[in-house]
């Protein structure tokens, strides 16, 4: 009787012990196949997201430009378009819906992006009111659609590279942004190498014209200005800097007292009007006829919105500071290259003279 007793519990134990290595297995196997994973995101917040993320809106251009840089077809939205007749885009991009966001002076709409069902809403914190507390209320109104905070050192040309290696990562395209660090890297590497021993004298004088009277600037240290700083220049602008938006008001005075040697703009309203405009015409940089329009299209290549595609513009301003220090500088090469490879467009011979030298009749 015993002896049948014990048989019985060490059937039992066995059946127990198989049952509880497929328990085992099983649970194994759902953690292997889960449909979500557990992230941390540039702000320390513990996340649960899809494991394989396929549509992204983004709060802020900065962050937007960057996940179409890096994942195109994952990009849901726009947070503002450019009304380009050739947008220098493929349809299905400049097609998105424009959702906007929360940048400058704008606010968004949670009920539009909600509605999209994103798998993640990407939340740049440049954002309003203290960084956490402002993440969190963007969370709580989003609900359950996962807020990944990401940092704001994708504003700035030399210090993106941690938010590109993360975006990277978070969206299954570490080779491209590797890619996109590596071009960054090596221009970034010319310009410093050129620079470098530029003696204190013998550096440009730079004014960043502003607005359609080009009588609004930023300041050496801005966001706004940082492609002079980067490239070697003197900004000229001896004026506050106002913070977030920026744009401070100077004087037609100011700035011929300042006499700088070249000005750049990113506004072709001022562009066609100031080698005609009288007020302008004693000025060096306008006399020697070095004003210079920044390529537009699709995003400005050197401010407003800043984001990863003022790489280009960094190129571009060093050719139109220095171009006698930069004649190696392929610039045509390297602005085809970056449109096919992160702004996923061939550009034609054409549209590339469009970029790279506006047209004349905005100098006469």
């Amino acid at each position: 009787m015993r002896g049948k007793i014990c048989t019985i519990l060490l059937l039992s134990i066995l059946v127990l012990a198989v049952a509880s290595c497929g328990c085992a297995e099983n649970t194994h196997q759902a953690v292997q196949n889960s449909s979500t994973v557990q992230i941390t995101d540039m702000l320390g917040r513990q996340l649960t997201v899809p494991a394989e993320v396929s549509s992204v809106v983004a709060t802020s251009p900065p962050s937007t430009i960057l996940v179409y840089m890096l994942a195109p077809d994952k990009l849901a939205g726009w947070n503002f378009k450019n009304n380009f007749t050739q947008p220098f885009m493929a349809e299905n991009y400049s097609n998105l819906p424009v959702i906007g966001g929360w940048f400058g002076t704008q606010t968004g709409n949670y009920e539009t992006i909600i509605n999209m069902h994103p798998d993640i809403v990407i939340e740049g914190y440049t954002t309003d009111g203290e960084i956490h507390e402002a993440i969190e209320r963007r969370q709580e109104n989003f609900g359950n659609i996962p807020v990944v905070a990401v940092n704001d050192s994708i504003i700035f040309v030399n210090k993106s590279d941690p938010t590109i290696q993360y975006v990277g990562k978070l969206l299954n395209c570490e080779a491209k942004a590797q890619k996109l660090i590596e071009f960054r890297s090596s221009i970034l590497n010319e310009i410093n190498n050129t620079i470098k021993d530029i003696p204190e004298n013998q550096k440009v004088r730079v004014y960043y014209a502003e607005g359609p009277k080009g009588l609004m600037t930023d300041p050496s240290g801005s966001q706004h200005s940082q492609v002079i700083d980067i490239c070697g220049g003197v900004n000229v602008a001896d004026c506050k800097l106002t913070p977030g938006n920026g744009m401070t008001q100077v004087s037609i005075e100011q700035v011929i007292n300042w006499n700088p040697q070249v000005i750049i703009t990113s506004n072709p309203q001022f562009y066609s009007t100031v080698y005609s405009d009288s007020l302008w015409s004693s000025i060096d940089a306008v006399k020697n006829k070095r004003v210079y329009l920044a390529p537009q299209n699709p995003f400005c290549w050197i401010d407003r919105p800043q984001g990863p595609h003022l790489i280009i513009g960094t190129a571009w301003t060093a050719k139109m500071l220095y171009p006698d220090r930069f004649v190696n500088m392929d610039l045509p090469k390297l602005t085809r290259e970056f449109y096919s490879e992160f702004f996923h467009y061939d550009l034609t011979d054409k549209e590339l003279d469009t970029l790279l030298n506006p047209s004349p009749e905005a100098k006469t």
